[in-house]
């Protein structure tokens, strides 16, 4: 992603020349006058003099997903298609993870400034909504994390996670917790693409402007240089694991070679401290827990650093000790390293055997691991007071088409921990008028139907079918409109007002009360997984 702390990353880098030590970076192209500049503000570029050709092959003649540097400016890595893309183009088909950060513990999450200055995405746009009471970040390894990003220049859209925990339900499996149910988030094309493009998201206006930045001037990268310096991104792809309660695996798309590079494994450095969530619950006590993103990162027993990686699906691989077909490495040349919570290291995954396509992709965790999941499974047991009731399944169960009214719910209430929510967003500059009155009706439009805009509301009222635009018959509900945790203020309606309106049944869902999703069960495994001697020695604590 971009790089905004110029000056420090000037005194990191000074630093590690002074001590002979190396980090891994995608550091930015050279500073050379730009010739043939096209109105978009790209720039041609020869060829990649400053890198060491590889010596072996990262990217299969089939490959259509790379990660190189940057044409950006002091860019670090970026994103490219080596095939031409049309306009709404999915990108990746295989859809990504999203792992929700909630409420991190103040004292401590320093240690996650920088994932959360650059990474980390806000929680109410990938539906992390109802995670946490304070504040909710969502981390999405993959094209999130790798593309950079341009107000307007961008080319590549975002889409919505689905979600689902893979059938490992919280009465039956210990896996249940242990991975997040938020994922198949898709990218699409927003314009056609040529082959070498560098992919760019939009982070938003004020995103950049709080980091004083702007689009700024790209290098065009050719195929060839791309194919010959660049890491491929679709050797491996997410499924459902072979392993019994593992939920999400990493699967090969193609047949790999033994002691090919199947993927980069780009990392940011945490305190482990970092990953301390403080939950405070509505009735004023307190409690500590770890955030799951614990279970996606890189770490050692005998360490406070964990590393987390951010590329294309590698921190899916699964643990398998007698089945490893996959090894992490540093780059030749990369022994030495510096640990700096603002620097980016990067390990490559070699196959240890030829791999053929459809295969999982295992990786030895170290017995530590093996050990704390075995004890952890032995000993687990449902929580008799535990829900058992999951939102996403009720969202497609067809009993539950009709949404009940208040005071239906009197009579047969839903789950404790299930409450309704809907699809709304108050008109701009609707707080100060709503401020003058105690109640008021709003109306409803089809666009409002977007993550950012769910907040729950009580079902006051179900009235006739009604026919949308599309044609589609719905039934439509007087529903009271509510506020949430993390809700934006403009869009908070003032304390003592009641605010109605009409919705369709398409704009409710069924949502999980604050804290009562799986990733936050009290049993729920949490450990890092290890790196065993590829972990440096000097990033142990003494």
């Amino acid at each position: 992603m971009v790089s905004v702390i110029t000056l420090a990353i000037l005194v990191l880098l000074c630093a590690l020349l002074a001590s002979n030590n190396v980090v891994v970076d995608g550091s930015s192209p050279s500073s050379s006058s730009c010739v043939n500049e096209s109105s978009n503000g790209i720039c041609s570029s020869s060829s990649d003099q400053s890198v060491s050709p590889i010596q072996h092959k990262r990217v299969p003649d089939e490959c259509t997903l790379v990660m190189a540097r940057s044409g950006l400016e002091n860019g670090g890595w970026g994103l490219f298609t080596l095939t031409p893309r049309i306009k709404d183009e999915v990108l990746n088909n295989y859809g990504d993870v999203v792992i929700q950060i909630t409420d991190p513990n103040p004292h401590t999450a320093a240690g996650m400034s920088r994932l959360v200055w650059d990474y980390v995405w806000e929680g109410q746009l990938l539906s992390g909504h109802y995670e946490g009471f304070q504040r909710v970040y969502s981390a999405l390894p993959g094209i999130g994390s790798l593309a950079n990003g341009r107000t307007k220049g961008y080319n590549v859209v975002g889409g919505y996670p689905t979600e689902g925990n893979l059938g490992l339900d919280r009465d039956s499996s210990p896996g249940a917790g242990a991975f997040t149910h938020y994922g198949n988030y898709t990218w699409t094309a927003s314009q056609d693409l040529d082959a070498g493009d560098e992919l760019f998201v939009n982070y938003g206006g004020d995103w950049m402007k709080e980091r004083s930045l702007n689009d700024g001037t790209v290098w065009k990268r050719t195929v060839s240089d791309l194919r010959q310096f660049g890491y491929c991104l679709d050797n491996i792809a997410p499924g459902t694991s072979l392993i019994e309660h593992a939920g999400r695996g990493a699967f090969a798309t193609r047949d790999l070679e033994q002691g090919s590079v199947i993927a980069p494994v780009p990392l940011l450095s945490l305190s482990r401290s970092s990953l301390e969530i403080l939950k405070e619950r509505q009735d004023g006590t307190v409690e500590k827990s770890t955030q799951l993103l614990l279970n996606y990162c890189y770490g050692h027993a005998n360490s406070s650093i964990l590393l987390f990686p951010y590329s294309n699906g590698v921190n899916l691989v699964n643990h398998n000790s007698s089945q490893a077909n996959v090894k992490l490495f540093w780059p030749e040349g990369s022994e030495r390293i510096a640990h700096s919570l603002n620097a980016k290291y990067m390990l490559e995954m070699v196959a240890l055997r030829d791999i053929s396509k459809g295969e999982e992709i295992y990786l030895d965790y170290g017995i530590e691991w093996e050990e704390a999941w075995k004890m952890h499974a032995d000993s687990w047991r449902p929580d008799p007071t535990d829900v058992k009731h999951y939102p996403h399944k009720m969202n497609t169960d067809a009993r539950f088409s009709i949404i009940r009214t208040l005071e239906e719910q009197r009579i047969d209430p839903y789950p404790e921990s299930i409450f309704t929510s809907c699809y709304y967003k108050l008109v701009p500059d609707a707080i100060e008028k709503l401020k003058t009155s105690k109640q008021s009706v709003g109306t409803y439009d089809p666009s409002m139907i977007a993550p950012r805009n769910l907040r729950p509301c009580l079902v006051i009222q179900r009235r006739g079918i009604h026919a949308s635009p599309s044609r589609k018959e719905e039934r439509l509900y007087t529903v009271h409109v509510l506020n949430r945790p993390t809700l934006d203020a403009e869009q908070r309606i003032p304390r003592g007002h009641q605010h109605f309106v009409v919705v369709p049944r398409s704009a409710i869902i069924f949502s999980e009360k604050t804290y009562t999703s799986d990733q936050h069960l009290v049993n729920a495994f949490r450990k890092e997984i290890g790196l065993g001697d590829a972990f440096p020695e000097q990033w142990r604590d003494q």
